[in-house]
């Protein structure tokens, strides 16, 4: 089955850029040389899978070149590779030119140059070029793969690499110093026709390989872990030192849902670290099945086929929608995707934000209580609405959290650490006070009837 998640859900974890230099998750990670790499890094993050095979052999392969940095593709020629994989992509098929027919081709473009003529030569060469960087890196690669225990793929991969280059055509090739025209011409037929497949297997895998290594730098620099998956049947969603990965000196949370517990509601004042929570949460399940490393000192989860993450929800002028039922709208969406994938994890950020207490009080309880019934799921459901957290209390399929708030003279100390319980705090007047807002009001009407003073 395919793993689902909607572009609101993408647009709410930041996955990737929602605009032109942002922030995003597919930004930490890029720490790729090569464009091909950076293209393969965005496929491994806009797929996540539900093969655990896969998921693992690719955690596996990231964590092999992690444990061999610094070693990374730099000696590998970076506008070589560019330029023959241009190349490659060219139409025209190629044939074999006697030596003959290569001068008249030479001579020719001597006296009216061609773009073709261009490409084939200079390709020909940048191939050559590529090959032979490759070729000292597989070298030195094969030492270290063969002092580990590479996974399966990983090792295969090499295999291939390496017979590729055993054979009589790639060994004659490596011993070229400088190659000519003539040799150019030669070798098109071989690059373009003969070796055409594993021509384009080695740039694909050179690709695949900065995709990994970025992710392993990425892992080194930001301290994230590599997740485990439990056996299948189980149901856990277990997360140690949890912290979001755009943030510096994050406090980390810790998280374990399963073993009946389905749901956790979050309870807590505002800008005391819900949403930061929940996004990150988000964001290293996501993570967990692209088979990336993840923003946590440990992670264990089943395999889920699927995430809805809803934090930040808009009026639909458009449709006439008010800020309420755009909520009830995406609510029923996520119903109605959950009738056909019931293996989520499901995350909604302040339910009901856009009515009235009474009614987001009411909604927020039918919905809670309806979610928890869903054992089959996970949900993750934050409120600053007290008293609902409160009447959960007795629930033992709901597990609550609060994040900490101290009061110290008066003033609140945002912790950022998330306690098991219900939080009692309450900052909605201290923030209008802080703010002076009162005050300013007031002082308008001061100065209005001070002016109509002055003007009678």
């Amino acid at each position: 089955m395919k793993f689902e998640i909607d572009e609101q859900s993408i647009r709410d974890l930041e996955i990737f850029s929602t605009y032109k230099n942002s922030k995003s998750v597919f930004s930490v990670f890029d720490f790729t040389f090569f464009k091909g790499g950076r293209d393969k890094l965005y496929s491994f993050l806009s797929k996540p899978l539900t093969d655990l095979e896969q998921i693992v052999q690719r955690r596996d392969s990231i964590a092999f070149f992690q444990g061999i940095l610094p070693m990374d593709l730099k000696t590998i020629d970076k506008d070589a590779i560019g330029f023959t994989d241009f190349y490659l992509k060219q139409v025209r098929s190629s044939a074999e030119m006697p030596s003959f027919a290569i001068y008249l081709s030479k001579l020719w473009n001597e006296i009216n140059p061609s773009r073709e003529f261009f490409t084939i030569e200079n390709g020909a060469k940048s191939a050559i070029a590529f090959l032979k960087s490759l070729y000292e890196y597989a070298t030195a690669l094969s030492e270290k793969l063969s002092g580990a225990n590479p996974p399966q793929s990983l090792a295969e991969k090499h295999r291939k690499v390496m017979d590729i280059f055993a054979t009589q055509e790639f060994k004659s090739l490596l011993r070229l110093k400088k190659p000519t025209v003539y040799a150019a011409f030669k070798y098109d037929y071989f690059f373009r026709k003969v070796y055409r497949s594993e021509l384009k297997f080695l740039i694909e895998l050179v690709y695949e390989y900065d995709a990994y290594i970025a992710a392993a730098k990425a892992a080194q620099e930001h301290g994230f872990c590599y997740p485990d998956f439990s056996s299948p049947g189980e149901k856990r969603l277990q997360v140690e030192e949890l912290f979001h990965p755009f943030l510096e000196n994050a406090v980390p949370s810790s998280v374990e849902l399963g073993d009946g517990r389905n749901l956790l509601f979050v309870s807590g004042p505002n800008m005391a670290g819900k949403s930061t929570f929940l996004k990150a949460l988000g964001i290293a399940t996501y993570l967990a099945h692209t088979g990336l490393p993840v923003p946590a000192k440990k992670m264990n989860l089943n395999l889920l086929t699927g995430i809805s993450a809803t934090v930040n929800i808009a009026d639909d002028l458009n449709s006439g929608y008010s800020h309420f039922y755009a909520e009830v709208v995406r609510i029923k969406k996520v119903v109605d995707k959950l009738q056909s994938n019931n293996n989520m994890l499901v995350i909604f950020d302040e339910l009901f934000r856009g009515t009235n207490v009474k009614d987001a009080y009411d909604g927020t309880m039918a919905i809670t209580s309806a979610f928890a019934k869903i054992k089959t799921s996970f949900f993750v459901i934050s409120s600053h609405i007290v008293e609902v957290a409160k009447n959960f209390e007795d629930k033992g399929s709901i597990r609550l959290g609060y994040f900490e708030v101290l009061q110290k003279n008066a003033t609140p100390q945002y912790t950022y650490l998330l306690k098991e319980g219900v939080s009692d705090v309450r900052l909605g007047m201290y923030i209008i006070r802080k703010e002076r807002l009162i005050e300013n009001i007031e002082s308008i009407i001061e100065t209005t009837n001070k002016h109509k003073i002055q003007t009678k």
